[in-house]
């Protein structure tokens, strides 16, 4: 039996980083969207699980959690905390071939250089960069066939949701694929400058 703390050698972490909502902009997102959640075929993420993705970094070895939760909350502390702005739902990549149901966020200065900074913090721990460009938003659903469900549009067009959330904390964030879904784990939380308090409001 391995010892308490052991780390097997080929060990390997699904891992992200992200911005976790509190759990009353959580239940207000349930909410408004429980419309386009309940579409056939589309698979709903827990509401425990809604978050802003700030850079997915996808399976590494176990031993690089610590290395990168370090770079991450050294690349934090140098910024100040910021509001985010959610609001409106949408799709990825289109309409006709709608895969992703998301919220979305409003790209902002201070969203940007905390993303460039995270990206900068992974990077420099041995992950490989990131091409893609960074579209902010918290998803809240999967479509899990190839053709958008009947009522997709509508659904979309009636979703009313509003909320501003102080970011103060990044984390960075184990996903483990099950059976029954998948499983998040905060493996540790990155604080900016200012953000001993934690501080949020929510409007809809």
């Amino acid at each position: 039996m391995a010892a308490a703390g052991y780390v097997a050698p080929d060990a390997r972490s699904r891992l992200f980083v992200a911005i976790l909502l509190p759990s009353a902009i959580r239940a207000e997102l349930t909410r408004a969207t429980a419309a386009l959640r309940a579409l056939e075929a589309v698979r709903p993420v827990r509401r425990e699980q809604l978050h802003v993705t700030l850079r997915f970094i996808g399976e590494v070895d176990r031993g690089l959690e610590a290395p990168l939760a370090r770079a991450i909350s050294a690349a934090a502390e140098g910024l100040p905390c910021f509001p985010i702005r959610l609001r409106a739902a949408g799709v990825f990549p289109s309409h006709r071939r709608a895969r992703v149901l998301w919220v979305g966020v409003e790209e902002a200065p201070p969203l940007s250089a905390l993303r460039r900074s995270v990206e900068e913090a992974v990077v420099g721990v041995g992950v490989a960069p990131d091409p893609r460009p960074f579209r902010p938003h918290v998803t809240v659903g999967r479509i899990r066939r190839p053709r958008p469900p009947v009522g997709l549009a509508g659904a979309i067009a009636g979703v009313r949701f509003e909320a501003t959330v102080d970011v103060r904390h990044v984390s960075l964030v184990r996903s483990e694929l099950l059976s029954s879904g998948a499983r998040h784990t905060e493996v540790a939380a990155c604080r900016l400058a200012d953000g001993a308090d934690d501080a949020r409001r929510a409007r809809r």
